[in-house]
Order: structure tokens, then C-alpha cells, then sequence
């Protein structure tokens, strides 16, 4: 789930990535995650992403470093902030 809107940090939010346990580990999200990034790209000045998640979540925070998402120290209530510029 993404915004097609800008918001905080001035980029478009990655809300919700939701894979069932039972297919995690396949290369799902990473797929999920680069075509929301390049639906992203096509709207009005989609030059930056911005995903949240819980500075726990390892997994995610693998998954978005080796997407090229870049931790400023953005936060967010109990959330981290990751931001990936594309232009």
C-alpha cells in the first residue's frame, strides 16, 4: 500500500508491505517494493520514497538498505523513516 500523494519528509509514502508468513523468504516483498517504486517514479515529481518501520523489524531493514533506501535519522512516533531518491 502506497499514498499517490506526497506527505511527510515531502515524498511518497510506502505505507504497508504484508507478506504471509508462509511465503516470506522468496523474494516476494523485494519484488512487491520495486514495482511500487517504479509506480512511484510515473506520479507528479516522484523523485523520493519514503518508507516506515520499526527500527526491530531487521528484516525490513535489510530488505530496504539493499533497496537503496538511506536512514537520515528520520522518525516518526515508534517508527523509523527511510528515504530513497530516484532522480
Amino acid at each position: 500500500m502506497f499514498n499517490i500523494g506526497k506527505e511527510g519528509l515531502d515524498g511518497y509514502w510506502i505505507y504497508r508491505l504484508m507478506i504471509d508468513e508462509n511465503y516470506q523468504g522468496r523474494g516476494i516483498a523485494r519484488l512487491a517494493v520495486q514495482l511500487m517504486i517504479s509506480e512511484i517514479a510515473k506520479l507528479p515529481d516522484g523523485a523520493k520514497v519514503v518508507v516506515g518501520y520499526h527500527s526491530n523489524n531487521k528484516a525490513a531493514h535489510h530488505l530496504y538498505a539493499s533497496l537503496g533506501f538511506v536512514d537520515n535519522g528520520d522518525r516518526f512516533g515508534k517508527e523509523m523513516a527511510v528515504i530513497k531518491n530516484l532522480k
